[in-house]
């Protein structure tokens, strides 16, 4: 295993950035190779960012927990001074960032992380849908295994929690509570990319970042996103892209998404805005637990995240009803190559429609009104990215790039197992899809892949934005 292989946390895990803005480098080792050393300059202090993100695990639908304070050790440093309200299921093999805040350039032994108040939505034994609220708030103490140094210059630090191993289970598998302990936590890092093109989640990429547009000024919006309500500063410019009614001189008080990454002064910049809804309306976004009618009338989903009228974190993890009557159906391609695919969603092999809709994908509903009570009528349904983990077949051997095929053998106990009634998925790997700390993949590795998923009728194709460990 390289450094960088070990810097990916391998099991579905909470990922926490720390993108510091400044001149220089970052050195760092977390539980790989030797650790390196470092002074830290007096004064010296970088902006930063930190990120969250990846699935607990794949019986999870939902896993909503409050994160915070954060302090790392020697120095009570802050990396997060409050506490943020998030769900991590729905950015499974991506992150968000959490907030901005400065942390000194320095060597540091340890963390205290305060974790708190979880909400818990799984398919339980009997294939249901059930979430429960166990009471739970502790103070995590950790000692990194060795030193990590935070230089001067723009750097990632990833706090990995790994809840599939901090959840407790009845004899059936049934989730029952959290057990948290030092060794939930992995700690890594790595530096932001050179090339702002080649950026991934964990090194400046700003990945399908929606929320609320607060103020726009110049050429720079601030947004606070979806539920944990961190606010982000993006910059435009004359490249950037607008769409479906997003312009800087109406976007305020409208919800959008962002694709952008991160300058090298650590600054943020949107390459592609796109318009949602103004403050009237409502979005939300979720996974599939069932579709009534063919063509579809309504769906229900299961709320992961969203903003709008009428949405807060008490829906979280609980049920919506979705008519859908009158909605248009779109794919959220986000950063995926769809090269020699042609276009979505009107390819057999990519169809997206309300014949094609079912349970078991993850999808945003946005509508022009509030939502009322769990019920919204939607104007539009948007494909939305989702990772699935599983075994690989179908390959002739290690493969380094695509474009090829393989097949992505579930847990038939899953979530999206048990809601789609299908326990492989078949895997388009594109030209442009990014291995993350892979080399290769060959036949029986374990991945966790993370793009758009289709249904055609008899099974599902998923187009890969990023295959990992």
């Amino acid at each position: 295993m390289t450094k960088f292989q070990c810097f990916w946390f391998q099991s579905k895990a909470i990922r926490l950035g720390l993108i510091a803005a400044a001149a220089s480098f970052l050195i760092v080792t977390a539980g790989c190779g030797k650790s390196s050393t470092s002074t830290n300059p007096a004064g010296a202090v970088g902006a930063s960012q930190v990120r969250i993100g990846d699935a607990p695990a794949d019986k999870i639908i939902s896993f909503e927990v409050t994160v915070g304070p954060i302090t790392l050790s020697p120095g009570n440093v802050s990396a997060l001074s409050g506490t943020r309200r998030v769900e991590l299921t729905h950015l499974s093999g991506t992150s968000e960032p959490l907030a901005l805040l400065n942390v000194p350039p320095g060597t540091y032994t340890g963390a205290q992380i305060m974790v708190s108040k979880p909400e818990i939505t799984f398919v339980n034994s009997l294939g249901q849908v059930v979430e429960i609220q166990p009471a739970f708030s502790q103070t995590v103490s950790i000692t990194f295994p060795s030193q990590i140094v935070i230089g001067q210059g723009s750097s990632v630090l990833d706090i990995d929690l790994n809840v599939a191993n901090s959840l407790t289970f009845d004899a059936l598998g049934n989730v029952t509570g959290v057990s948290l302990s030092s060794t939930s936590f992995t700690f890594s890092a790595s530096a932001v990319a050179a090339d702002e093109n080649n950026e991934q989640e964990d090194n400046g990429e700003q990945e399908d970042i929606t929320g609320m547009v607060t103020a726009v000024n110049g050429t720079s919006f601030d947004l606070q996103v979806g539920q944990s309500g961190t606010k982000l500063t993006f910059a435009t410019d004359a490249t950037t892209e607008f769409s479906d009614g997003a312009t800087l001189g109406t976007m305020l008080n409208t919800t959008v998404t962002v694709e952008g990454v991160t300058k090298a002064d650590g600054s943020l910049y949107a390459k592609e805005v796109e318009g949602i809804e103004d403050n009237n309306g409502v979005e939300a976004e979720g996974l599939i637990t069932s579709a009534t009618g063919n063509p579809a009338t309504a769906l229900t989903l299961v709320d992961q995240d969203g903003s709008g009228n009428g949405l807060d974190d008490t829906k979280v993890g609980t049920t919506l009803t979705v008519n859908v009557n009158d909605a248009q159906y779109k794919v959220g391609k986000g950063n995926i190559d769809t090269s020699g695919i042609g276009g979505l969603p009107s390819t057999p092999n990519f169809p997206f429609d309300a014949t094609t809709v079912h349970a078991g994908q993850s999808v945003e509903v946005e509508s022009s009104s509030a939502l009322s009570g769990s019920s919204i009528t939607a104007q539009k349904v948007k494909l939305h990215q989702q990772g699935l983990s599983g075994t690989v077949s179908g390959l002739a051997g290690p493969t380094s790039a695509g474009p090829v095929t393989f097949t992505l053998n579930l847990d038939p106990k899953s979530a999206f197992a048990v809601l789609s009634g299908q326990t492989t998925v078949t895997v388009f790997w594109q030209p442009g899809t990014d291995l993350h700390h892979l080399s290769s993949v060959n036949n029986n590795n374990t991945v966790r892949v993370r793009g758009l998923v289709f249904f055609t009728g008899t099974g599902f194709n998923m187009i890969a934005r990023r295959i990992g460990q």
